[in-house]
């Protein structure tokens, strides 16, 4: 599950990658001044330390630094949703990957960082800020130590797990999101993990002052929250998927169930009732942000409205106004004009299902790639693909 963001128009380079939102910063070493009107944006990167070849690009943000302003600019209200939680190093549990490691390496290593966004988030707890917080099973040896930590003990910090596995028959909770005072938001690929701070790069979007955008993310986080606290049991069909050929658990207001025995959705008013479909139809018109949104990191600035969307995923969550994300996804790398250079920057490329049986063959990005290069289409399109992982990377 991802949510990204995108610029729809054809003649400008379409931007596919995690949001931050956030209102002011305020931290004493920064000094950045947000309009009160003015809806601005920064890129977020994360860096490994101990790579000088890896320089930080000049206007770009550390995730750190936005995951602690965002928790220190709270007032009132703070939601999170993380795959998992790793933010205090523990190397001297035998159990943790830290284990071993001296001070002098963690400190090296920049762990410091992760306590720090971890404090700010306690600090938040501790001024009263409504604190809520959406999260998968977690990972070894911690699970769901941290956020239940956090809420242990404060009426105002919630923390829920939400297992896809139950409602979807696979699948996590993948997005990393921040949504602060309903107006600053990070959607990124950052986890909310030390080592995605200062050891895994990352990247992401700062977006300061959007209270219109972060309405609509903040509709997403209502959406995984009201549906971590439903029994999956009551509100679960198993239907045939005609195009991947198997059977498949979905939500019973699901487009794979006929529109005859399909639920009403308990999560939105404003679900569309369309016809049963063999798989998730692609929207024409999904709903657009025309809002000018300044990038004072690339010292641009324009009173111009940009035409932007957001995707979701499951579908099942976006209720017929937003893409699903492989639809933004394709829409991005077709987007890419002839001649032009699109980049790629990915954990690993399978074009099949990696976590569930039996597999699943999924061709649509890899056919979208090949639209955009190959000259018999009339396109002559670069391709930069960086890959993390070295044996799918061997495989291509």
């Amino acid at each position: 599950m991802e949510v990204s963001i995108g610029n729809r128009s054809r003649s400008r380079t379409m931007f596919m990658v995690f949001v931050f939102l956030s209102a002011t910063l305020c931290l004493p070493h920064v000094s950045v001044s947000v309009s009160e009107h003015q809806c601005k944006a920064w890129l977020v990167q994360s860096i490994p330390t101990d790579m000088p070849h890896l320089a930080r690009v000049s206007g770009v943000l550390s995730t750190g630094d936005v995951f602690r302003w965002l928790a220190q600019n709270s007032s009132h209200k703070l939601d999170i949703i993380a795959q998992y939680w790793q933010l205090n190093a523990q190397p001297e549990d035998p159990r943790s990957g830290d284990y071993g490691y001296s001070k002098a390496d963690m400190s090296r290593f920049g762990a410091a960082q992760g306590s720090q966004v971890y404090k700010a988030i306690e600090d938040a707890a501790d001024r009263n800020v409504s604190i809520r917080l959406v999260s998968h099973s977690g990972v070894y040896p911690d699970y769901t130590k941290e956020p239940s930590n956090l809420a242990s003990g404060r009426p105002n910090v919630k923390s829920v797990t939400l297992l896809h596995s139950e409602w979807w028959g696979s699948g996590i909770v993948h997005a990393k999101v921040w949504i602060s005072n309903r107006r600053d938001v990070y959607i990124g690929s950052a986890n909310n993990d030390w080592k995605s701070l200062t050891q895994v790069k990352e990247v992401g979007i700062y977006l300061v002052g959007c209270p219109k955008i972060a309405k609509k993310v903040e509709a997403y986080f209502e959406n995984l929250w009201n549906l971590a606290h439903l029994n999956p049991s009551a509100y679960t069909k198993t239907v045939w998927d005609q195009q991947w050929q198997l059977e498949r658990k979905v939500p019973c207001w699901s487009r794979f169930v006929d529109s005859e025995e399909r639920c009403w959705s308990p999560l939105d008013d404003h679900f569309v009732r369309i016809p049963h479909v063999a798989g998730y139809p692609t929207l024409s018109h999904p709903h657009m942000f025309k809002l000018p949104i300044q990038s004072p990191g690339q010292n641009y600035s324009t009173s111009k409205p940009e035409s932007s969307y957001l995707s979701f995923a499951p579908p099942e969550l976006s209720f017929g106004t937003y893409p699903a994300d492989e639809q933004a996804w394709v829409e991005t790398i077709k987007s890419v004009g002839s001649g032009a250079t699109l980049r790629i920057s990915t954990m690993d490329w399978l074009g099949q299902s990696q976590y569930m049986k039996p597999t699943v063959y999924w061709s649509s990005l890899s056919s979208a790639v090949s639209e955009a290069t190959y000259p018999s289409f009339s396109k002559y399109t670069g391709i930069s693909l960086i890959l993390v992982d070295p044996d799918i990377n061997n495989k291509l």
